[in-house]
This record gives C-alpha cells, structure tokens and sequence, in this order.
C-alpha cells in the first residue's frame, strides 16, 4: 500500500481508525492478525502497536491473542457517554472561561462557526465535520487542563461513529450549527453556566440522534 516504514505502526493506525469512524469496518467486526497482514503487506509488529493504540481509544477490545473485535454499543452505552460527555464539554467551558485572552478564543470559535456553515451551504460533509468537532474542541484548547482533555479525547472517538452517520442528514447539520452559535453567544455574553447547560442539552439531542442510527433500534 506504499506505507512509509518508518511510521507503519501510526499510518496503520490512522486507516483503520478512519475505517472504524467512518464504518467502513462495522461495530462488532472481528479483525484478525492475518487479515490485516494480509491487508497491509507488514508483519504483526506494527499492526500490534496500532491496535494497541486503537484499544486505548476504546475503539477495539482484543477478544484473543490474534486479533481483535471493533467496538459494539448498547443504547445504554450511548446514553452513558453522550451524558458523561456532556459534562465534560461543560467543564471544558468554565476552564476556558478563566484564560486570560479570551478574544483570541472567542475569534477562533466565530472563524470555525463560519466555516461550518460555509461547508454546509457547499455540501461539505467531511468538513462540516471537522468544524462540528472543533467547536467543542476549542474550550479543551483553551481549558488548560491536560486531564480533563485527555477524558474527553477517551471518549470523542465513540461519539464520531454516529456524528459521521447523522451529520449526512442536512436538517440535523442545520440544526447543530444553529444550537452551537446559541452555545458561543451565551458564552459571548458572559453567560458561562448558561452555555454549560446549554451545551449539556446539545449532548442529550446529538444522543437521540445517535440512537436512531443504532442497529437494531
């Protein structure tokens, strides 16, 4: 596949977590050493650092000691993330509410605001998600507070499955730009536990959505 070997292990790594995310390799499915050699033409060692990697993001859970099955959630599952994620993102957003140059972040997030509803208008999915993401990435940014952000980090991976599923849908993506700017504007106003809350009820309404995309549901 022309992988550069000195970094096999990162951009094995990097593929089948963008696989995974984008449900190119289904939740549930098993992976095996010799399917992924067989794959990427390497031998176990690099496709072993990336599964560990993919393990730590609670992506994969290894089911032997030749491979792996790809992360499968329950409704309950999603209703504990989306609602312990939420209350991360609000505590990403009192943190952030302490740094000093608080117009260098509120100019990233209107940068970032705008560019998702440009990519929306232009049909951007992949891009519309970036900008989605970013928004509440942004307070992590600024949070000063490596373990909160590396919570979070644990925990982001999961929820993209779902967001890349229902964000193809137009009218969820118009209606997640408009609570995002409700979001940014109670914060702009100095609101804090106002955009707490707030962001709290956006997380409980990306849940539902998640939840129409489970299979079996």
């Amino acid at each position: 596949m022309g992988l550069n070997k000195s970094t096999l292990s990162e951009q094995i790594y990097q593929i089948l977590r963008n696989d995974i995310l984008t449900q190119k390799i289904k939740c549930g499915e098993k992976l095996t050493l010799k399917i992924l050699q067989e794959r990427f033409q390497v031998s176990s060692t690099p496709i072993r650092e990336a599964l560990t990697r993919l393990t730590q993001d609670q992506l994969v859970s290894y089911y032997s000691n030749i491979g792996v099955n790809v992360i499968r959630f329950t409704s309950e599952d999603l209703r504990e993330i989306y609602s312990f994620m939420g209350d991360l993102d609000g505590l990403a957003i009192r943190y952030a509410s302490a740094f000093p140059d608080q117009e260098k972040l509120m100019a990233e997030a209107k940068q970032i605001l705008e560019n998702g509803r440009k990519a929306a208008a232009a049909g951007d999915t992949k891009v519309w998600n970036l900008c989605s993401d970013e928004f509440h990435l942004i307070f992590y940014r600024y949070c000063n507070n490596s373990r909160l952000t590396e919570s979070a980090d644990r925990l982001r991976s999961g929820i993209s499955i779902f967001s890349n599923q229902y964000s193809q849908e137009t009218r969820i993506q118009s209606r997640i730009d408009e609570e995002h700017q409700a979001i940014f504007d109670a914060y702009q106003n100095g609101e804090i536990e106002k955009a707490v809350e707030m962001m709290k009820s956006h997380l409980n309404d990306s849940l539902a959505y998640a939840l129409s995309f489970l299979p079996g549901t």
